[in-house]
């Protein structure tokens, strides 16, 4: 009788601290994800604030106090936002619980009874309301943190980002350094151009839909607006996100209204991208509706939010790298076909 074959294994202890290595780093990546997201939006703001910054130096406003001064100014009107809304939704709010608690009411007295059984009791003591209120007043703490983390180190890197990408470049072949400035400017204006035209449509989108919730007298009008603004930042879904919100609070209206609203919403998100996009952004985000759509599930699914906000001036720097280092690897005519291309409007 033959012995069974066996085979032997030998891991050896540099394997075996190889192994445990490469655990221990992606350990330490997916802690420190949330971090690196947040210095990749830093240093996508101090892109876009660095033109200002530099400005004010040639006009002998000197870098470090610019860039304090720059960065102060825009947390100011960030608080300004938060302190005139949230003064301005004081005399609403009364109202616009009592409306919510109205419909709620009349949701509660359409709904069957076998219905009403499989719901929650809710005899917490605690309203919907209030536990909405609490859930959103985390977020915004939340929320305010990591502002100001970002706005911090959109600070340190408006003072110190250059030299510290020059530290970097030190370590590439000088044969490449050259190419990697031109991908660095492709790629500030690329930022710059998205930033830019972001907070353009958003303050349009913001003033717009203040505008039509006043005149259809829908409760909630400046909370409405500042949302619709803040999700415009979002790309593709942004708008169509604040719908659901100005939706619900104009059905306390009338069902008229709300579907008003909805329409409304719907047009100006349409009107948005087709027509005000392509002239406020110009040809610093020349991305067809695929890429977008693209670049924004991509993101999205890798980190969320955040994700999908860097996604399309990311996606937007491609056609810029791929003049400087594909140039020579692609056939003689794709880099201009695709130029060519880039610049023909869709159909």
């Amino acid at each position: 009788m033959t012995a069974p074959n066996t085979r032997r294994v030998d891991v050896t202890f540099a394997t075996f601290f190889r192994l445990l290595t490469v655990v221990a780093l992606a350990w330490i990546w997916l802690r420190l994800w949330p971090w690196f997201l947040l210095f990749v939006v830093a240093a996508f703001l101090a892109v876009a604030l660095d033109p200002v910054v530099s400005w004010l130096d040639a006009r002998r406003i000197r870098r470090p106090f610019g860039s304090f001064l720059v960065v102060l100014l825009l947390a100011g009107m960030f608080g300004a936002l938060i302190y005139f809304g949230s003064t301005s939704l004081k005399d609403e709010a009364g109202m616009l619980g009592t409306r919510m608690q109205e419909a709620q009411q009349q949701l509660e007295s359409r709904v069957p009874p076998f219905v009403k059984g499989l719901l929650p009791s809710g005899d917490s003591g605690e309203s919907p309301i209030s536990r909405y209120a609490m859930t959103l007043g985390r977020a915004l703490l939340s929320g305010l943190v990591s502002v100001s983390i970002g706005l911090i180190i959109t600070v340190y890197l408006l003072l110190d980002g250059r030299r510290t990408f020059k530290w970097f470049v030190a370590f590439a072949p000088r044969a490449r350094r050259p190419k990697i400035h031109r991908s660095a400017d492709a790629a500030r204006e690329a930022i710059f151009g998205y930033v830019r035209g972001n907070v353009a449509t958003s303050v349009i989108t913001t003033i717009f839909t203040y505008i039509v919730l006043l005149l259809l007298k829908v409760p909630g009008a400046m909370l409405l607006a500042l949302l619709a603004g803040i999700l415009n930042f979002i790309p593709v879904v942004g708008m169509i996100l604040s719908i659901v919100p100005a939706f619900l609070l104009a059905l306390t209206v009338s069902v008229t209204t709300a579907l008003a609203v909805a329409g409304i919403y719907l047009a100006y998100n349409a009107v948005e991208n087709y027509y005000i996009q392509p002239r406020v952004y110009g040809h610093a985000m020349r991305l067809s509706s695929l890429a977008v759509l693209a670049a924004f599930a991509v993101g999205a699914e890798l980190a969320g939010v955040v994700g999908a906000l860097i996604a399309l001036p990311i996606a937007a720097m491609y056609p810029p790298l791929e003049k400087i280092w594909l140039r020579e690897r692609l056939d003689a005519d794709a880099v201009a076909d695709h130029e060519r291309i880039e610049q023909t409007d869709e159909h």
